[in-house]
């Protein structure tokens, strides 16, 4: 099946091919130019993207520690499908280290940081899909980054590009409406807010709040794709 579609070549480009090649399928999976249970050729791949299989093989590896891409055979991989309790699991892991990082940061965040979160916060409502989604990812970063270790750090960027996948399925970058991009922007306003006023006990409930909402409406998109392939 030809892939021409799902992803751009990263020939020429001047950083690690390992990194561009895992960042532009991450990309293509993240958007559903790629989507769940599609398989694909590493040699097909290899081709689209404009590099050697070595880079692609590492590559897919990387993804699949993410649980984003199942290595099938030596020479193929699918993109690992989408299931409540896939998700259900991601959303309770973030939902046990999250909030409370982002409420133990709330006193630690300086002028700068709370500039910060507040460029990141404008630019999260963007046209642009691939420019506001990024935004949206550094902003939840930025917000647990001042009481973070390396290693929540390393968690949470697994499970936040793990939720992406499935946060995708509700809020569509390529078919958001001005009322959806409002309302995501006013839940991350009332975050950005705690910090602003000092209330950690606020960030860690605005938060939860955030989360669960997500969890529900993923669920509720998860049980009507899973309906609609019944119903074939």
């Amino acid at each position: 099946m030809a892939i021409e579609p799902a992803v751009r070549s990263v020939a020429g480009q001047n950083s690690s091919a390992v990194d561009l090649v895992t960042a532009e399928i991450r990309r293509a999976i993240l958007t559903g130019a790629l989507p769940a249970g599609e398989q694909f050729s590493i040699r097909e791949l290899a081709g689209q993207l404009g590099v050697s299989h070595i880079p692609i093989r590492e590559a897919l590896r990387r993804l699949e520690s993410q649980g984003l891409i199942l290595l099938k055979q030596a020479r193929s991989a699918e993109v690992a499908s989408l299931t409540t309790p896939d998700m259900e699991a991601i959303y309770a892991l973030r939902l046990r280290i999250e909030p409370q990082l982002a409420a133990a940061a709330v006193p630690l965040h300086t002028d700068a940081d709370i500039a910060r979160l507040s460029e990141l916060l404008e630019a999260s409502r963007g046209f642009d899909p691939e420019s506001a989604w990024g935004a949206h990812h550094d902003f939840h970063a930025a917000l647990i980054a001042p009481a973070a270790t390396e290693w929540d750090e390393r968690i949470l960027e697994t499970l936040w590009t793990a939720a992406e996948r499935y946060t995708h399925l509700v809020f569509d970058p390529t078919r958001i409406t001005d009322e959806e991009r409002t309302r995501r922007y006013d839940r991350h306003a009332a975050l950005l807010n705690a910090v602003i006023t000092r209330d950690p006990e606020g960030m860690e409930a605005a938060l939860v709040h955030h989360l669960t909402t997500n969890e529900d409406a993923v669920r509720t998109e998860i049980a009507a794709l899973e309906a609609r392939k019944a119903g074939r």
